[in-house]
């Protein structure tokens, strides 16, 4: 059997999860949240030498939260990260992977959907977390300190 692949990724669904205003050292800080969604796949194209073969098409996504802050309505990049990862999905589908597009972004949805709780307890979570970050870069900006 000879096997063909051809890879790609695709950036998926970014979808907002929470937001949150940040007070330290009078300056207002906005904290935001969002799931993130990245998806790997991979057409496999199996070739046997005396009859046909239907494509697989194979998949994982990466799931997680992440956070971006502003301040006066500028980013600040030292902030934004990822916050939390959710434990990676998998499948295949037979057929070509243009044509399971549809059913991977159902699962990956469902998925998602089934752990909103737990991305909103994290972006909850991560205001303890912010305030130790800006504490962190107001000690580096602050002459002598």
């Amino acid at each position: 059997m000879l096997s063909i692949f051809a890879s790609a990724a695709v950036m998926a669904v970014v979808a907002p999860v929470h937001s949150a205003d940040v007070n330290h050292a009078s300056t207002a800080y906005r904290a935001s949240y969002e799931t993130v969604s990245t998806v790997h796949v991979r057409q496999v194209e199996p070739r046997f030498a005396n009859r046909p073969a239907t494509p697989v098409c194979r998949w994982q996504a990466e799931l997680g939260v992440n956070r971006s802050v502003t301040a006066e309505g500028n980013a600040i990049a030292a902030m934004g990260k990822a916050i939390h990862r959710f434990a990676p999905l998998s499948g295949s589908y037979a057929g070509n992977c243009a044509n399971a597009r549809g059913q991977i972004d159902a699962e990956i949805g469902r998925y998602a959907q089934a752990r909103a709780g737990e991305a909103l307890a994290a972006a909850q979570g991560d205001s303890a977390v912010i305030q130790g970050e800006l504490d962190g870069l107001r000690s580096l900006s602050v002459k002598g300190g």
